[in-house]
């Protein structure tokens, strides 16, 4: 009987084991299920963030895509703006060239032919003729009270008059 009561003990042991094995099996299983659950639960996650990061980057390359497109209407309009200014300084260089040219050369003829520029002209070359007779008499007084003679007198000149004359007709054109 003593192998019935061992073979019984081993049996009660078997089955206590076994039992103890199944709960094992079993919390083993809800940890499986669990981690299942976690597993599909972060792949549901991933799935979504992966949805909206592809979204996010969807309408950044849209939005790069609308820059880009007004970056080449923004330098189309600078290219344009470029032409248009070059031609602009074509024209001012070219009406710059021709005021060098032309336009003193008109502005001192219109001067020359203008009324009011001859009589403010006529009136200093009077004013000049008058103190150049006053500086000639006052040279003339001085040398004759030192006894010069006027004919030796470095001041003294006839035909200076004449000459005067000769210059100035020249000048009104």
């Amino acid at each position: 009987m003593h192998e019935y009561e061992e073979f019984s003990k081993k049996w009660e042991k078997t089955k206590a084991s076994m039992a103890a094995m199944k709960k094992e099996i079993e919390g083993f299983t809800e940890k499986e299920k669990s981690w299942v659950m976690k597993v599909h639960e972060l792949a549901k996650r991933h799935e979504i963030e992966l949805s909206n990061e592809k979204k996010r980057m969807e309408a950044d390359r849209l939005h790069l895509k609308a820059d880009r497109e007004a970056l080449n209407v923004q330098q189309k309009a600078f290219l344009d703006e470029k032409e248009r200014l070059k031609a602009s300084l074509s024209q001012a260089t070219s009406d710059n060239q021709w005021l060098i040219e032309h336009g003193f050369q008109q502005v001192v003829t219109y001067l020359l032919h203008s009324i009011e520029f001859n009589s403010a002209f006529g009136d200093v070359y009077k004013k000049l003729l008058n103190h150049g007779k006053h500086l000639g008499f006052v040279a003339g007084y001085k040398a004759h009270e030192f006894g010069q003679p006027q004919e030796q007198s470095s001041f003294y000149q006839p035909q200076a008059s004449t000459i005067l004359r000769k210059l100035s007709s020249r000048w009104s054109i």
